[in-house]
């Protein structure tokens, strides 16, 4: 079994001590989107102080390749105490919030309104390097001084995901590279803490249905909590521009999801654009968020050649063999420490926002969009 060391680290990123004598900490890593941490400690702990300061954070180490699984700052302080207890539990984010805190400027060089000079930031290429750019200007070295990260680089990534197309026009930054990645054909990306810096990456998750198999029968599996839901659209028309007789429109469909579910059709709003590329992207984008939904929360059991993050990661496909055998992505893995154990390692298996209150919040979502479509005008 993997274990973990917990350092505080400052406002620089620098690591100013291993925190050892906590009651607790819970770690939550998710696939292409903000993480969370939450750690209990008596208020005495010589690290409270620093652990509690604004700007500082944690970096979250894996003892058995001494790799970073999870770094970010705090955002939260609560101090309790009373006749048997004095602690103060803190809690933060991992370091895609980075990517949350920045929307995605139409004109990322341009320091001063009106912004009136290009309607978006359009740029083609392959999914990995469009992510890429879009980090670079709008929170990395290429971004204005103003909206640089402190300490964030993005290395050369090699070549991943097919070609994609971005419009950039203050959408938060993170939903944009979201949307791409999904429609890159399912490419990951993460900022983590390497050294005094911090890395965005994007990389190819890897198909592992043959090889990482979670069972009863195998003595992996100790238990799961499962639940799957019908799609919301299956078939999809996708409006671009212009208006009445004049709008484009394309359409598209999953058809196996059509075949088991029947046909269930939906409109999704793209006024922005009319190129057939673009919206054959949306479609692909829909249909995945759109489509039937799975969730598997599962608790294995670490057996040689089945650790997290040794032999499966985040993004990864995987197999659990339950009535039937389930293949899908590794969206969630969450971590439950003690200093002297035990430890827990939870992954959650299934499809893009597939729990029903996410389901709820991508309504709202499609909702928010159709209209800052029309606000970002």
């Amino acid at each position: 079994m993997s274990t973990f060391v917990i350092y505080v680290r400052n406002r620089a990123l620098q690591r100013v001590g291993q925190l050892d004598d906590y009651q607790k900490a819970s770690l939550v890593s998710r696939f292409n989107a903000v993480g969370t941490w939450s750690i209990t400690l008596n208020r005495r702990n010589p690290l409270a102080a620093a652990l509690t300061t604004p700007g500082f954070g944690i970096e979250v180490v894996r003892t058995s390749d001494m790799q970073t699984v999870l770094s970010g700052p705090l955002t939260d302080r609560h101090h309790e105490r009373s006749v048997n207890t004095n602690t103060v539990t803190v809690s933060g984010v991992d370091d895609n919030v980075w990517l949350a805190r920045r929307v995605a400027h139409p004109q990322p060089g341009t320091a001063v309104p009106p912004y009136n000079l290009v309607e978006h930031e359009v740029r083609t290429n392959t999914c990995s390097a469009v992510l890429d750019q879009y980090v670079d200007v709008n929170l990395g070295p290429g971004a204005l001084a103003v909206r640089r990260v402190p300490g964030l680089t993005v290395p050369a990534t090699a070549v991943v995901g097919s070609t994609v197309t971005g419009r950039a026009r203050w959408q938060v930054l993170l939903e944009l590279l979201q949307e791409l990645a999904i429609a890159g054909g399912g490419v990951g990306f993460r900022v983590r803490q390497a050294g005094p810096f911090l890395e965005f990456r994007v990389y190819q998750p890897v198909d592992r249905t043959a090889s990482i198999i979670f069972s009863e029968a195998l003595g992996n599996l100790s238990a799961y909590d499962y639940k799957s839901s019908a799609p919301e659209g299956n078939y999809l028309f996708i409006g671009g521009s212009g208006e009445g007789t004049a709008r484009v429109i394309r359409e598209g469909q999953d058809s196996a999801s059509v075949a088991t579910w029947d046909r269930i059709e939906r409109f999704v709003d793209r006024r922005d654009t009319a190129v057939a590329a673009e919206l054959d992207q949306e479609i692909t984008k829909q249909l995945a968020e759109s489509g039937e939904s799975t969730s598997l929360k599962s608790t294995p059991v670490d057996t040689t050649g089945m650790t997290y993050g040794r032999h499966y990661d985040l993004g990864d496909k995987v197999t659990a063999v339950l009535d039937d055998p389930v293949v899908e992505l590794i969206r969630e893995v969450q971590i439950e420490l003690t200093p002297e154990g035990p430890q827990r390692i939870q992954p959650v298996i299934g499809t893009p926002g597939a729990h029903d209150v996410f389901r709820l919040f991508r309504a709202f979502r499609r909702i928010d969009t159709r209209l800052t479509n029309v606000e970002r005008r």
